[in-house]
């Protein structure tokens, strides 16, 4: 191993010294690389600098990343060591500020004193666990900050420049729908609000479902290319040498002005029906094609309105992911509205609501929907996804874990008869228009299959707790699977089970300890047991550990299996039939589409095999060859 070192050099915003910090990682497995001083105040000791960030090296700077990421990059469930010197050992020190000041634990100082009557030194280290997204490394000495260093905490797991934005825009295009679903008790509650508003949070979910590729870019690439147009007549005078379009008011025209008449030997047919005369110039009626019409001009007021939106959010956001997408969406909406042919397109007056191209027309149909969602003033917030936005740094742990359930939710759509609609999914609370996942019993959805002409219902909970007090019966401990399927085939019943593993468990020893509590201690100790964080990539054996826990302890379990993003589906099983089996499911932002199709085939194989077991039906199930 190679150690990599930061040492920053750090003053305050009157270049006064406040001390040095040095970051340094022993995980550097790459090259040695040259000390290089990137500036006065920053030094890289075998820090690669590549034009690219992979998701594995410790550290790295990317000078050609671009303005919306930091160059300096960290990355996530690493462990840094972290020293931080000063030649003031009178004055008070707050080591990481930014960090510490959030109570999220990342920095862990050493309990005991490095430093002399000469000097203040403290060592710590530095783990991010499963935050990512930009922060900073800066020290505040009695009260004054440092100038603040930023970084870019990447994953691990997945690509955090695309696959991870790709996860946001999805679970922002669950709740925005919520809208225009016909089923949704706020499907006709919306009308025009001017309060202010206390978050922008929701504008900003806005944003990143109308900047999806297939959403709005699409949309303003096709309508580019066919902007619809009206045919307008206009009168002009021009030269009768130029003249193209001579018609019967033409002639009304020439003969009402005879003073424009001049005599010529021209043998002209209109020369002939005016006794040798022509007129000097004509007026003529032409015929165009303008694009300057009420859609049009919507369509332009739309791209404007977004556009200062998205200058308003800038002005309110901090530094971090958010930022960093506003002002990708900046430069998105300029590009957009630089196009030419708006040179041609004027100011809009009204909207025009009635207008059947508004409402019907392809491309058109879609922007006025847009407007209606941003105009209608959309304030429903998702608790549990704000929460992850309060700082720098985002979990992708519970981003995931909501992400995971609405792609299971997708995949038992496509295979039901009855489909599940929003407000099944989501509480809402009107009060405040805000807006949380059911969990436990009250998440219970129902799915209906018929396969070979058996009826079979499906049904989903998040988060459903199972104890040997419930009726949902674990016969020693209490556990609560994210994910539970309770299959029923006539008098069958069965469980299979879900977790969403971004991470995984550094112990589980006290796994096996009974507990025997009151309901809200239990759920406490559940999820102190289950938020153990991982330090290594993809499944570990500990999530193997619990799926067997999970399948042996659970009465009536078939099956569970764990749901992480990465690129190996696992599976172990009991005999050579699909079940009963444990495993782990490769579903990654991004990538989504091949791996929901695979477990769409494995939950009908499954079935399949419940119906072969219980002699209902003869067939050839699918073995473990599969």
């Amino acid at each position: 191993m190679i150690e990599q070192k930061i040492i920053i050099h750090l003053t305050d915003e009157d270049s006064l010294d406040i001390g040095t910090l040095t970051v340094s990682s022993l995980d550097y497995k790459g090259d040695l690389e040259s000390n290089i001083n990137i500036s006065h105040s920053l030094t890289l000791d075998n820090v690669p600098i590549v034009d690219e960030p992979d998701n594995l090296t410790p550290v790295q700077y990317c000078p050609d990343i671009g303005a919306n990421f930091a160059k300096l990059m960290l990355l996530e469930e690493t462990e840094y060591q972290i020293l931080f010197e000063s030649n003031d050992p009178n004055a008070n020190f707050e080591v990481l500020y930014s960090l510490t000041k959030r109570n999220d634990n990342h920095f862990k100082p050493f309990r005991f004193k490095l430093g002399d009557n000469k000097q203040f030194k403290i060592v710590g280290t530095l783990n991010f666990r499963s935050y990512v997204g930009k922060s900073f490394l800066d020290v505040r000495k009695d009260g004054i900050n440092s100038i603040r260093i930023p970084i870019e905490v990447r994953s691990k797991k997945i690509d955090y420049f695309s696959q991870y934005s790709a996860m946001i825009a999805d679970l922002s295009q669950h709740s925005l729908s919520l809208i225009f679903e016909v089923n949704s008790p706020l499907y006709q509650e919306f009308e025009i609000s001017t309060r202010q508003k206390e978050t922008y949070y929701e504008d900003f979910m806005f944003l990143e479902y109308l900047f999806r590729e297939e959403n709005l870019p699409s949309i303003f690439e096709y309508l580019s290319k066919n902007l619809h147009s009206q045919l307008k007549n206009h009168t002009e005078t021009v030269p009768i040498l130029f003249a193209s379009n001579v018609n019967q008011n033409t002639l009304k025209n020439i003969i009402s002005k005879p003073n424009k008449l001049f005599k010529t030997d021209s043998h002209l047919e209109i020369a002939d029906k005016l006794n040798g005369y022509l007129p000097y110039e004509i007026e003529q009626t032409k015929h165009e094609d303008v694009i300057d019409i009420p859609e049009n001009r919507f369509f332009k007021y739309f791209l404007e309105l977004i556009r200062d939106l998205v200058e308003k959010l800038l002005e309110n956001s901090k530094e971090g992911y958010i930022k960093d997408k506003l002002r990708y969406f900046s430069d998105e909406i300029e590009y957009y509205l630089s196009s030419k042919f708006f040179n041609h397109i004027s100011a809009m007056e009204f909207v025009p609501f009635n207008s059947q191209i508004l409402q019907k027309k392809e491309g058109y149909r879609e922007i006025f929907q847009y407007f209606l969602m941003l105009e209608f003033s959309f304030r429903l917030s998702w608790d549990e996804i704000n929460n992850q936005f309060k700082g720098f740094e985002k979990k992708l742990s519970e981003l995931y874990e909501y992400w995971c359930y609405f792609k299971l939710l997708k995949v038992l759509n496509d295979l039901s008869i009855k489909k599940v609609s929003f407000e099944d999914v989501f509480k809402i609370n009107k009060d405040n228009w805000s807006i949380s996942i059911k969990k436990g019993v009250q998440s219970r959805k129902r799915f209906y299959l018929n396969l070979y002409d058996y009826d079979i219902e499906i049904e989903l909970f998040y988060n459903l707790r199972f104890s040997d007090k419930s009726q949902y019966r674990s016969y020693s401990l209490a556990f609560k699977p994210d994910y539970t399927l309770l299959v029923t085939i006539g008098e069958y019943k069965h469980y299979i089970h879900f977790d969403a593993k971004y991470r995984s468990e550094l112990e589980i020893v006290d796994f096996y300890e009974k507990i025997d509590v009151s309901s809200t201690e239990l759920d406490k100790e559940i999820e102190e047991r289950d938020n153990l964080e991982e330090k290594e990539y993809v499944f570990k054996d500990g999530d193997i550990y619990k799926m067997h826990t999970y399948k042996d302890s659970i009465l009536k379990t078939e099956g569970s299996y764990v749901l992480y993003p990465g690129n190996k589906t696992k599976r172990f099983y009991e005999s050579d039939k699909i079940i009963p089996s444990v495993g782990a499911f490769s579903l990654t932002p991004g990538n989504e589409e091949v791996e929901e199709d695979k477990l769409e085939r494995f939950i009908k194989d499954v079935l399949k095999t419940f119906l072969f077991n219980h002699g209902l039906i003869t067939l050839d199930f699918v073995s473990v060859a599969y």
